[in-house]
């Protein structure tokens, strides 16, 4: 009994030992290739702008300017820009602002400040990036097609924080402007827009797709053009300084007359203000080989302070096609930021000339009321 108890536990030690060892000798046997590690790539990071339902003024991008006053009534006035389209002012209320921009009766492009009465959805005037991430990404960057061709923006960091982009459905866009000081906080305004009026305008950074850029009219009015734009300017800088709590500026004849005669004397004769090297660079963006916006260095603004003898602080700045959209894209430009938000009262001229614009501010050393 016990000797065939023995030879039953050795019998089973032996399967065991098969088991448990077979695959150790079968793989010392017949080792396998090790295959390398294979280095794979992580997935791109890149995060294009996702589009949304078309709604609120979104949906008239693109339509004729006929069918939208058959809901919202006629232009209080037409204007011509004399880059080939027309700029058209709504009758609003006072601290609003409305301006459309058609050619040929077709909308191009949408300007609205504190409208209350159209509808902006999905958007509202003072909400804040948090309540925008809620149905949308803000993202970096942004691709399409126009007209056969493939277009790349890039939002710098400033403009994800002032001025995001929006894409709807219809291929159209939204610029959000949005002021971050506080109690005034929130969005402020809306610019609805085309591809082609996004890629003409150029806000953002443009990284890859074929230039296109407006041009200018050799029989349009100039004087007048000049003229208007300088009052819609103003018109506009005085609202936003209102409507973000500031006083008004003061605007005066003469100041007025010194920035048309600083703006004369630097396109006259900008060799005097400029180096050779920044010479050639305004002359390469006013000749459309450089898409981007030229403006003056500090050192270069003193220069033609200097032969004024002013102690004032001006802006040049050039291309500007639409100075509604350019005086809105200031808010988020910190070398201007110090005047937009200047508690303290100024005086201000704004000049044009055609596709230049200067802006001269100058401190009011005793208040007196503005001639505005």
């Amino acid at each position: 009994m016990n000797r065939r108890g023995l030879l039953f536990m050795f019998v089973l030690l032996l399967c065991f030992i098969g088991v448990y060892l077979q695959p150790v000798i079968s793989y010392k046997a017949s080792p396998q290739t090790v295959q390398p590690t294979t280095h794979k790539e992580p997935p791109s990071t890149t995060l294009n702008t996702q589009k949304i339902a078309t709604e609120g003024l979104a949906v008239w991008i693109g339509q004729s300017i006929t069918q939208f006053e058959q809901f919202f009534g006629e232009a209080t006035s037409v204007t011509e820009s004399g880059f080939g389209f027309q700029n058209r002012t709504y009758q609003t209320p006072e601290m609003s602002y409305l301006e459309i921009v058609t050619t040929k009766q077709k909308i191009n492009s949408i300007k609205v400040l504190r409208v209350g009465e159209l509808d902006i959805t999905p958007f509202h005037f003072r909400m804040d990036l948090q309540d925008v991430t809620k149905f949308t990404t803000i993202s970096p960057n942004v691709t399409f097609t126009f007209q056969g061709a493939s277009y790349s923006l890039e939002l710098m960091e400033d403009d994800m924080n002032y001025r995001p982009l929006v894409a709807f459905e219809n291929d159209s866009y939204a610029i959000l402007f949005f002021d971050h000081r506080q109690p005034s906080s929130g969005l402020y305004s809306v610019m609805y827009l085309d591809a082609e009026t996004l890629i003409k305008l150029s806000p953002y950074l443009i990284t890859e797709g074929a230039d296109l850029h407006y041009v200018a009219q050799k029989d349009a009015d100039w004087e007048q053009i000049n003229r208007q734009n300088m009052a819609k300017s103003l018109n506009t800088m005085q609202r936003l300084r209102k409507d973000l709590g500031f006083e008004r500026y003061q605007t005066d004849f003469e100041t007025q007359k010194v920035s048309e005669e600083m703006l004369t004397l630097f396109l006259e004769n900008p060799e005097e203000i400029l180096s050779t090297e920044r010479l050639q660079s305004l002359q390469r963006v006013a000749r459309h080989e450089e898409h981007q916006t030229w403006v003056l260095s500090n050192k270069e603004a003193k220069n033609i302070l200097d032969t004024i003898d002013s102690s004032a602080t001006i802006h040049f700045e050039m291309p500007v096609y639409d100075p509604i959209f350019t005086i809105l894209s200031w808010y988020n430009n910190p070398y201007l930021v110090t005047h937009l938000y200047f508690e303290e009262l100024e005086s201000i001229g704004v000049a044009f000339s055609k596709e230049n614009v200067l802006v001269l501010f100058q401190e009011v050393k005793n208040t007196t009321e503005s001639s505005d």
